[in-house]
C-alpha cells in the first residue's frame, strides 16, 4: 500500500514538474516575444510573430521547413546558404513583422556565425551607413533591404523606402522612445485574446488593409472583394502547433452583429464552394484543399465571427 501510495505521489509530483517547465517556457517565450514586438512601431496596419522553434514540435511542419522545403527554392538563397550557413528552419528562432502601407519592418532572435553573414552582405556590395552607432547595410534600390545586426542573436531589418523605419527601429532599442507594436497591441487588448501558447499569430486593421489597392485576400481559386469584407475592423489568427496535430483560431471583430452575420455567411458559402472543387491536375494544392477546410467551423459571436479547424494525422493522409 505504501508502495502504491509512493509511486502516486511521484506521479503527480512529475505531472506538477512538467506543467511548471511548461509554463516556465511559455512565460520565456512570451516575454521574448514582447522584445521584439517593443522594436516594432505602433500604428501598423498587421503586426505578426513566429515561433519558429514551438512550431516545429510538430514533425509534419518540421518537414515542410526541412531543407529542400516543399516549395522551390531560389538561387539567391542556395548562395546564401553556402555562404553562411545559416539555415532558417533551425536558425530563425523568432521573428516579429509589422506592415506599415507598402513597407515591412521586421525583428529576429536568430543563431548565425555573424562574421560569414557580414562577409556574405559585403560580397553582394551592401551599401554601409551609420545610424546611432550602429552599421546598417542595404541592398536593392527600388524596396531596399536594410539589416541591422543588433547582438549576437537580434537583428531588425526592414524593406521598403521609407528610411526612417530603420531609424524608429534603433530608437527603441536604445530605449530613446517607448512607443512601439507591443505598446499598440497592450492598449488595444489585442495581446491578451490570443490564445495562451499560440506559436504562430497575426492581428490585421482590416480596416486599412481593405483600403490598399495590393492587399487582394484569394482563397484558392477565389478573390476576396473588399465589398464581401466590409465592416471587418479587426483579424486575428493564431496557430498552436501540438506534437500531433496544429490548431487554428480565426476571429474577425466586425463594427456591428450585422457585418458579423454577413461576413459569416459569405465565408460558410466561399467554404462550401471549395469543398465542391473538383480535382485537378495541373494545380495539386488545389485537389488537396477539399481535404484541408473540411472540418472548418464557422460561427457568429455577437460582432465576431469565429473559425476553428484543425490539421493532424488524418488530414496529412488526406492530403496524399
Amino acid at each position: 500500500m505504501k508502495r502504491r501510495k509512493a509511486l502516486v505521489l511521484s506521479m503527480v509530483a512529475l505531472l506538477f514538474g512538467a506543467a511548471a517547465l511548461a509554463l516556465f517556457l511559455w512565460f520565456r517565450s512570451s516575454e521574448r516575444s514582447l522584445a521584439l514586438l517593443r522594436l516594432l512601431p505602433p500604428q501598423a496596419d498587421l503586426y505578426g510573430m513566429a515561433d519558429f522553434a514551438a512550431l516545429q514540435t510538430n514533425p509534419g511542419v518540421r518537414q515542410f521547413l526541412s531543407d529542400p522545403p516543399a516549395l522551390s527554392v531560389e538561387e539567391d538563397y542556395k548562395r546564401f546558404v553556402e555562404a553562411t550557413g545559416f539555415r532558417y528552419q533551425d536558425d530563425l528562432r523568432q521573428l516579429a513583422l509589422a506592415k506599415l502601407g507598402s513597407n515591412w519592418v521586421g525583428a529576429a532572435r536568430v543563431r548565425w556565425d555573424q562574421p560569414r553573414i557580414i562577409r556574405y552582405l559585403e560580397s553582394r556590395e551592401a551599401a554601409k551607413s551609420q545610424e546611432q552607432g550602429q552599421t546598417v547595410f542595404s541592398v536593392g534600390q527600388v524596396r531596399p533591404f536594410r539589416l541591422v545586426l543588433l547582438e549576437r542573436d537580434l537583428a531588425v531589418f526592414t524593406i521598403g523606402e521609407d528610411a526612417t523605419l530603420i531609424q524608429q527601429a534603433l530608437q527603441k532599442y536604445s530605449g530613446a522612445t517607448s512607443d512601439s507594436g507591443a505598446t499598440e497591441l497592450d492598449l488595444s487588448q489585442e495581446w491578451k485574446r490570443l490564445p495562451l501558447g499560440s506559436a504562430l499569430w497575426l492581428v490585421g486593421r482590416m480596416d486599412r488593409l481593405l483600403n490598399q489597392d495590393e492587399w487582394q485576400p484569394q482563397v484558392g481559386p477565389f478573390s476576396i472583394g473588399n465589398q464581401l469584407l466590409r465592416g471587418s475592423k479587426t483579424l486575428t489568427v493564431s496557430v498552436q502547433s501540438r506534437l500531433t496535430r496544429l490548431e487554428f483560431e480565426v476571429q474577425d471583430r466586425c463594427q456591428d452583429a450585422a457585418a458579423a452575420e454577413r461576413i459569416a455567411r459569405t465565408v460558410q458559402s466561399l467554404l462550401a464552394l471549395l469543398r465542391a472543387l473538383p480535382p485537378n491536375e495541373s494545380n495539386p494544392m488545389q485537389s488537396k484543399l477539399p481535404a484541408l477546410i473540411k472540418d472548418i467551423s464557422v460561427d457568429q459571436v455577437e460582432d465576431s465571427v469565429r473559425l476553428h479547424w484543425q490539421w493532424d494525422a488524418e488530414t496529412l493522409r488526406n492530403m496524399k
